[in-house]
């Protein structure tokens, strides 16, 4: 069984859905999925497989059935456990899960049922702690059979850090389907107020602190300090109207006097066609393990720009993809930026090394054997043996 933390339109549940995709066309493999909460991509997980949503499996329907959950003091805790011992019987030989959120499961089939677990960390330090205290999450990983860790960063805080065995954690970089081509869609960014000739820097991603959407404002005056004539425009994609933060960020925009320069634009269904129009992508985060928004830019030729110390992307970036600016130093930001709008050879000797370097290690059908052999393995250890 797959679980899956959630099902928004996130990096996580995208890249498990890659998985169980090419699973279910290149194997043999029996699977079934939990969703921890609901979302937009149900429908896709239920094209793969028998899905079945956590609030659906532990809801009580009747009045009388919720006034003795209070009487016996059910807790949520002994919801999970009722709901995991009615899928126990469905005979799962691993249970596979996606994100820290899964852990909890993964206990309770491993110590109540007896399954073997697999657990893939897509966080980092404060990701993690924003789930779970350190102490829990070592005592808790050390009961799974095997670990992923999507970045060399996050294998490294959680060899270092929470002192889990380097042997346990395998190294399975960030994927994505490189068989999308972007459409045609010049007239889009025009119609959001890009003029003509605007050097277009993109970011995206959920807006958040961790992903360092508010260091946009500090970049975007650093760049008409150091450049007044820089005819540029910053867009973000991923940004709703109605989120609080981006009305936090608007606002100040707007008191800086450059709301002008600076672009939201809502989470798409289809991101690659504006990632597209980008002409360079900068990754802002302050931590971020190994976004799947910086591949699909690299994977179109974006050269890339982020800071040193964020994650993992600069284990990308490092080998051509792209430039890295010290942990949030918004000025060299701004002289990288303006480096490569100058610059369009080395620009472009970026964007296809990016390009190839997705291609060739960040894609689907090169990513995703490797973890179905860890899964196998898991599964027949005989066989990993022979």
């Amino acid at each position: 069984m797959f679980i899956s933390h959630e099902a928004s339109r996130s990096g996580a549940p995208i890249v498990l859905l890659h998985l169980i995709k090419w699973i279910k066309i290149n194997t043999s493999l029996q699977f079934e999925i939990l969703l921890l909460a609901d979302g937009p991509l149900k429908p896709d997980f239920e094209r793969l497989g028998e899905t079945f949503v956590l609030s659906k499996l532990i809801r009580q329907h009747t009045y009388g059935a919720r006034i003795k959950k209070k009487l016996l003091k059910i807790t949520l805790n002994d919801e999970y456990k009722k709901a995991a011992a009615w899928l126990s019987k469905r005979k799962y030989k691993l249970v596979y899960g996606n994100t820290i959120v899964s852990l909890p499961w993964l206990t309770i089939f491993k110590e109540n049922h007896a399954v073997k677990t697999l657990c893939c960390i897509h966080e980092l330090s404060y990701a993690l702690n924003y789930f779970f205290t350190d102490a829990y999450i070592e005592e808790n990983l050390r009961l799974t059979d095997s670990i992923i860790a999507v970045s060399g960063a996050v294998k490294e805080h959680l060899v270092d850090l929470l002192h889990l065995q380097a042997e346990k954690i395998k190294l399975h970089y960030e994927f994505i389907d490189t068989d999308l081509v972007p459409a045609a869609m010049d007239e889009h960014l025009a119609g959001f107020g890009v003029k003509p000739g605007e050097f277009v820097i993109g970011g995206g991603g959920t807006p958040s602190w961790r992903k360092g959407t508010d260091l946009l404002i500090p970049l975007t005056l650093k760049l008409i300090k150091l450049y007044p004539d820089f005819k540029f425009k910053v867009v973000w994609l991923g940004a709703d109207a109605g989120n609080e933060f981006v009305k936090q960020l608007v606002y100040d925009a707007n008191k800086c006097n450059i709301g002008d320069k600076i672009l939201f634009i809502p989470a798409k269904s289809d991101p690659v066609n504006y990632l597209n129009l980008f002409d360079i992508f900068v990754l802002l985060s302050r931590e971020d393990p190994f976004p799947l928004i910086a591949l699909e830019a690299a994977f179109l030729k974006k050269p890339l720009i982020a800071f040193e110390n964020s994650g993992g992307i600069p284990e990308f970036v490092i080998q051509g993809a792209g430039l890295l600016a010290p942990y949030l130093n918004t000025t060299k930001v701004a002289k990288l930026v303006y480096q490569l709008s100058l610059d369009n050879d080395l620009a472009k000797k970026m964007g296809l090394k990016g390009n190839e370097l997705v291609v060739t290690q960040h894609n689907t059908e090169t990513a995703a054997p490797g973890i179905y052999n860890q899964i196998s393995n898991l599964i027949n250890p005989a066989l990993a043996n022979n």
